[in-house]
């Protein structure tokens, strides 16, 4: 039933007027097809049981996944008839879609020996392809030519031909491993806290990248670059840069029609509210927020992303109701547990609000939601372990407290011997003055000056990344009660 859920969310209105009339004037054998399919509106995300037993009042067998694989299959076919191959805002994905098409349509015609309107499609192809930069599609179709002229072509014309292939095959290779390299170094920014050396592989790829492009001048190629190099300079703070290529790559978008679209310039915007964010340019960040939750789809995941910025812009503002709708809108969205790590992340950020707004119990139980973060040994788990600290202390339950202290003072020297992370390490120093002071918070900051001296200059050369995940700074907090 999953695909069916799955398909049918992203029907419309029209599409499913349409399967009702297919429904109603097909044979008779349609009947329980069309009678799921009422089931399927009016009690969506249950059980297959559940369904079957309306249907045919009795567990589910083989007459029942007959109907559900002709309900899914009707499904499909409303969404890949002819007009979806044109229904996309993007021009560059319709063309595609076009493009392959025809270019299926000219190896079906090739084989059945139409050479000529085969030759005609195939040459459609190219110039379609040229226009929007489909290395791929004009490689395969130049590929089907290039067979069929093998025996009418002269030995001079044919090897031209065969320059030109092996030319583009080449291009071919270092685009898609431009492309690889910007998938590695995206799910690598995008989901961990980096470490050095990590870091200066990833320059390295970077690099990799930006000698493709020059050497291809391909624009998707280009696209990726400016993309990583924007996502590398957040990770580095280097700001200034990071809203550079943000802006090149809304210059390519406009220069490159195959580029462009709407949800890639809306992801652009993503990033130069992020940075917004983090140098404390709230009127600039509230702009492009509402700019991205008005471009992206209130069903789609990428809302989501929206949300948490707009999440971090009123936490960081101190507007605790204002982020509390926010939560709730989160925890209601239909992606909400699609992905492994959406919904432990916006349960940490409830458990940062609940915290903030004292409801310390509730705090407590919104981190038993965030098991799976504790795999990022690096960052996530130390940030989830500090504001444990920090919500036990305001629960009094300082016996616990003394563990929990000493088991990620272990964590960090069993897990990280010779890592770069001075900022954990200060941290757990002052932690460990804490736990010896009795929690005295006004003895531990006099023993602890040097500790937070360090840190202080620490981030002077790199700031604290207000737009990441530590919402509540472990040593703000405690110089919070001296005041």
């Amino acid at each position: 039933m999953k695909l069916i859920y799955d398909i049918f969310q992203k029907l419309k209105k029209q599409e499913i007027r349409q399967i009702r009339h297919q429904i109603n004037h097909a044979t008779f054998e349609y009947e329980k097809v069309g009678k799921l399919f009422e089931l399927v509106t009016r009690y969506p995300q249950k059980e297959e049981a559940f369904y079957s037993q309306k249907l045919y009042g009795r567990a589910p067998d083989n007459t029942f996944r007959v109907t559900k694989s002709r309900l899914k299959r009707m499904l499909e076919n409303s969404l890949l008839h002819d007009k979806s191959l044109t229904g996309y805002s993007s021009p560059a994905i319709n063309a595609r879609l076009q493009t392959r098409k025809k270019l299926l349509q000219g190896e079906i015609l090739l084989g059945r020996g139409a050479y000529e309107a085969s030759r005609n499609l195939l040459l459609q192809t190219i110039s379609a392809a040229k226009k929007y930069d489909l290395q791929e599609e004009i490689l395969q179709a130049e590929m089907l030519l290039y067979r069929h002229t093998s025996i009418t072509s002269s030995v001079r014309d044919y090897q031209k031909q065969t320059q030109s292939l092996l030319h583009l095959n080449h291009q071919m290779v270092l685009i898609n491993e431009a492309l690889i390299l910007h998938l590695y170094i995206t799910n690598l920014l995008l989901h961990k806290v980096i470490k050095r050396p990590e870091l200066q592989d990833v320059r390295t790829k970077i690099d990799r990248i930006a000698e493709i492009s020059q050497e291809t001048s391909h624009p998707r190629v280009l696209y990726v670059y400016y993309l990583s190099e924007n996502y590398y300079h957040q990770v580095t703070t280097e700001y200034s840069k990071a809203i550079e290529f943000c802006h090149k790559l809304l210059e390519l978008m406009s220069e490159a029609p195959s580029q462009h679209s709407q949800q890639r310039e809306t992801a652009a915007y993503v990033q130069l509210a992020k940075v917004s964010i983090q140098t404390g340019d709230e009127p600039t960040a509230r702009q492009y927020i509402d700019l991205i939750l008005e471009r992206y789809s209130p069903k789609e995941i990428n809302f989501l992303m929206g949300l948490e910025l707009a999440f971090k812009l009123e936490f960081y503002r101190e507007q605790y109701e204002a982020a509390q709708e926010i939560i709730d809108r989160a925890f209601l969205h239909p992606q909400f547990n699609s992905a492994g790590l959406i919904s432990p992340k916006w349960h940490y950020f409830h458990s940062c609000l609940l915290f903030k707004r004292e409801k310390f119990k509730e705090a407590y139980r919104a981190l038993d939601y965030t098991t799976p973060l504790l795999a990022d040994k690096f960052g996530h788990n130390i940030t989830i372990r500090l504001l444990e600290i920090m919500i036990l202390y305001n629960l009094q339950h300082l016996d616990i407290m003394e563990t929990k202290i000493l088991n990620i003072r272990q964590f960090i020297k069993r897990t990280h011997q010779g890592e770069e992370i001075f900022r954990p390490l200060t941290l757990i120093k002052i932690l460990m003055k804490w736990y010896r002071h009795n929690y005295n918070f006004g003895e531990t900051v006099i023993d602890s000056k040097v500790e937070f001296d360090a840190l202080e200059d620490y981030h002077n050369l790199f700031p604290f990344d207000t737009s990441d995940f530590e919402l509540i700074r472990l040593e703000k907090w405690l110089l919070a009660h001296l005041t």
